[in-house]
């Protein structure tokens, strides 16, 4: 069987501010395009803290296409998201060994469209659990946004929507139900949980909307009106869900909507390898970056043919 490369699927929801700031630029006409402004400072890296902890969006840039390529202009972003971690080393001196901690950057290939404002990032369990690398994205987008275009961002993982019922099916108890959903995104999902949210938004001025139900002998019924469209709407990254069940299997468990979160499969055997060292000889890099650029094309290529998965 061969081997694939997997990358997490996050999507990011744009939502205006109902306050006007006077300073705040105009949204591009491809609202999703406001990313870059987030995963780059002045056409250089942007790092950032999260309780403490450093990240980085690394070398992001736009990838344009072939004449043959099927993808449009400035669409694709690529580049990688990045955590400082600290390694331990021994270091030998005259008649002992110490301790020397070292930085050690741990960098994931991430690939951004800002089309249908996904983000899929190659897996790395050096990075983080899944949701612990939401919340970093999370944290690294928003405020540049929120300066810049006076809108706030939401990045959620996106999951299958059958994934929530089958779980339901297959539980014989089920105890808690959390839905979180943010509300409506300027890009078209669900029309209608965006109409009730919409309404709701309307009176309340809410960013999200948390929804707990809970029955504590297990009894709890999730019937498929009026459920089904807020799980279709969170299903395509709007949201999460959060269920403490049990199954045949016994005890209680809980799961949630980034356990399952989709995962984009890119086949080893044709991925072509896009870090590259860089020499040092000035006109050998030039040659080197020409060939990292046409690996990334292929790359790229590569993930817009993949993504007929996403409309299954």
């Amino acid at each position: 069987m061969p081997n694939n490369t997997e990358y997490l699927t996050f999507r990011y929801s744009i939502i205006k501010e109902s306050q006007i700031h006077m300073y705040s630029k105009e949204l591009p006409e491809i609202k999703g395009r406001v990313i870059y402004y987030a995963v780059q400072k002045d056409k250089g890296d942007r790092e950032f803290k999260r309780y403490g902890v450093d990240y980085s969006f690394i070398g992001f840039h736009y990838v344009q296409p072939r004449n043959y390529s099927k993808f449009e202009h400035d669409r694709y972003l690529i580049g990688k998201f990045a955590k400082l971690r600290h390694t331990e080393t021994g270091v030998r001196v005259p008649g002992n060994i110490v301790s020397k901690s070292q930085d050690d950057w741990v960098g994931s290939t991430t690939v951004i469209d800002t089309h249908t404002q996904h983000i899929f990032v190659q897996k790395n369990w050096k990075l983080g659990n899944t949701e612990q690398i939401e919340k970093a994205l999370n944290a690294g987008v928003s405020k540049a946004i929120l300066e810049e275009f006076n809108c706030k961002v939401f990045v959620k993982g996106q999951t299958k929507e059958n994934i929530f019922w089958n779980l339901v099916n297959e539980s014989l108890y089920i105890y808690n139900l959390e839905l979180r959903m943010v509300s409506p995104n300027i890009l078209e999902t669900n029309k209608k949980a965006r109409e009730a949210l919409k309404d709701l938004q309307n009176i309340f001025k809410q960013d999200e909307i948390d929804v707990t139900l809970k029955n504590e002998s297990g009894e709890l019924k999730i019937p498929i009106h009026p459920i089904e469209d807020y799980i279709e709407y969170i299903s395509e990254g709007e949201g999460s869900w959060k269920m403490t069940k049990k199954g045949v299997e016994g005890g209680k468990k809980t799961v949630s909507s980034l356990d399952n979160i989709r995962i984009l499969e890119i086949p080893e055997s044709e991925a072509p390898e896009i870090d590259i060292e860089i020499p040092e000889d000035e006109k050998e890099t030039e040659i080197v970056m020409a060939t990292q650029r046409e690996r990334e094309l292929s790359l790229i290529d590569l993930f817009h043919l993949r993504r007929q998965e996403f409309h299954e």
